[in-house]
């Protein structure tokens, strides 16, 4: 891991509790610009072809806020109850034709790790690991958090003590089509501008990195989009 990204895993647990967020009452999905998802070169992507060996990466609903698009490889219908710090929620199960595609806020809800484009401590393993236990877990190396994707990202064990943020998936059959039209845990993006807001501003610029994504977003896969996955 580089200096920088070892900085934010020390540095973002302290920086969130002083940004001061409270819980807010029972939540829903927040709407957001629908957008279509695409590949790398800006062709739509086609849920039944989705790789089931690992997440893609795609920004939703902000230019700078992560998220992956997982193919579970096995449906995923069950309409799962969760409770976070920003309220209570139903999450709604799986999207496309064998309803087995997910997507989250590639963000840990502990000490709000990320991938970047040099390394990443939070990935999907598709396969059992030693601290996994069972494949298809979303895992965050950095203080051993694992998140089930096929159960609305429940934490299940690890420092962490939230479930991912959620985002909201519909399906066109008509052309296999995926969009991203919502969020699940608007709070923890906010936490994520506050505790990042320099490094984000650097990378963007101002009024560029809280910039709604529209029309498109281009999902690429996690080995692709970053130098560096470390497991655990």
């Amino acid at each position: 891991m580089d200096r920088r990204g070892f900085v934010r895993l020390c540095t973002g647990s302290a920086a969130a509790l002083a940004a001061g967020i409270l819980p807010t009452r029972a939540a829903d999905f927040a709407d957001f610009p629908k957008v279509r998802l695409t590949d790398a070169k800006g062709a739509p992507l086609k849920a039944s072809a989705l790789s089931s060996g690992e997440a893609y990466v795609f920004y939703y609903p902000y230019r700078s806020v992560p998220c992956f698009l997982i193919n579970l490889g096995k449906r995923s219908t069950a309409r799962t109850e969760l409770t976070a710090d920003w309220g209570s929620y139903s999450w709604p199960g799986g999207a496309g034709p064998q309803k087995n595609v997910v997507a989250y806020v590639a963000v840990c809800s502990h000490q709000l790790s990320y991938p970047d484009k040099d390394s990443t401590v939070i990935h999907y393993s598709a396969s059992a690991t030693e601290l996994s236990g069972k494949p298809g877990m979303i895992i965050c190396c950095a203080h051993a958090s694992v998140f089930d994707p096929a159960a609305g990202g429940k934490r299940l064990h690890g420092e962490a003590t939230e479930p991912l943020a959620s985002i909201r998936l519909e399906y066109a059959p008509e052309d296999d089509a995926l969009y991203a039209s919502g969020l699940e845990g608007a709070q923890l993006v906010e936490r994520f501008f506050k505790v990042y807001k320099r490094d984000l501003l650097e990378e963007y610029g101002a009024g560029v990195y809280n910039e709604p994504v529209r029309d498109t977003a281009a999902a690429i896969l996690l080995s692709e989009y970053t130098k560096s996955v470390n497991s655990c």
